[in-house]
């Protein structure tokens, strides 16, 4: 029996190891709230940066993050707020998560959909096309004006 013990503990060191050398090797832990948004995600972050004011972009690049190569993702507000990371003047760390979700909302860049109430509620971020987009301005009438 202490053979199988032993066999574990060794696995474990192994695993151990290999997290500390590539730890030292990076220099610091790499959380992933730091890895960059990608996919149609990506492409959005970025015009979305560009026309809202610094809450927006905060709680933007995780939502962008979180969905990934899709368009809407479901995740709790504290979980996002953890993510974001940044608390306001008063120290709350929701409500400045709530505040940038709110900036993109007004600005047409994200709707909510939150089914249920309190704790059991589920909270769905959806990515939509802003009001200052350039994507925007396109129209199936711009590709017809060549073909008449």
């Amino acid at each position: 029996m202490s053979n199988t013990t032993g066999q574990i503990f060794m696995d474990y060191a192994e695993g151990l190891d290999e997290k500390w050398r590539k730890l030292r090797k990076r220099g610091f832990p790499l959380a992933a709230e730091h890895i960059p948004p990608i996919g149609q995600a990506a492409s959005w972050y970025e015009e979305v940066i560009q026309n809202v004011p610094r809450s927006g972009q905060l709680v933007a690049r995780q939502i962008a993050r979180l969905v990934g190569e899709g368009c809407e993702v479901t995740i709790p507000w504290r979980s996002l707020a953890d993510a974001v990371g940044t608390r306001n003047r008063a120290g709350h760390l929701v409500s400045y998560t709530e505040r940038g979700v709110e900036v993109l909302r007004e600005s047409g860049w994200l709707s909510v959909k939150t089914v249920g109430q309190k704790r059991g509620a589920k909270t769905t971020f959806s990515l939509d096309v802003g009001s200052r987009s350039g994507w925007i301005y396109w129209t199936a009438d711009d590709e017809d004006d060549g073909h008449e």
